[in-house]
């Protein structure tokens, strides 16, 4: 077959449907490709039919293809929704713990406050105590 220039054209049709084609060898022992069907191929009617779908059919590295593909994203979905399982699960608990840590600060944010107000209290009662007169006073008069 000749190759084909850009800008000329093709000597014959032959070398423009010989591009379309996949060679593929049978291996002796296994069953024929002819009865098999390809897992992609769907029933259409006659005016929906592809050419290129046609190029596919039955043949054998594409099966197996197509096959490994599937395996690969079958795979593939199953790691990424692992994946994604763990993470969430982790972020779960993750945020429970934070919300554990959230009531524990504000119960000890409480607490300080609470103990603030009885520290306050307890100054103004010292100062108080301190500030008074424990004994009254005493007027002395000088008999005369």
């Amino acid at each position: 077959m000749a190759d084909l220039v850009s800008g000329e054209a093709s000597e014959s049709d032959e070398e423009l449907q010989d591009k379309n084609k996949i060679f593929a060898a049978e291996v002796s022992g296994e069953a024929s490709e002819e009865d098999d069907e390809d897992i992609y191929e769907q029933r259409r009617s006659s005016n929906q039919v592809n050419s290129t779908a046609s190029i596919y059919r039955n043949n054998l590295l594409q099966r197996k293809l197509i096959e490994n593909n599937i395996a690969i994203w079958r795979s593939l979905t199953a790691f990424t929704r692992s994946f994604v399982l763990s993470a969430s699960k982790q972020l779960v608990t993750t945020d429970q713990m934070l919300i554990k840590s959230q009531l524990s600060l504000q119960s000890a944010h409480t607490s300080l406050q609470q103990a603030q107000k009885n520290a306050q209290d307890l100054q103004t009662r010292v100062s108080a105590v301190i500030t008074s007169n424990f004994l009254p006073h005493i007027n002395i008069h000088k008999a005369i």
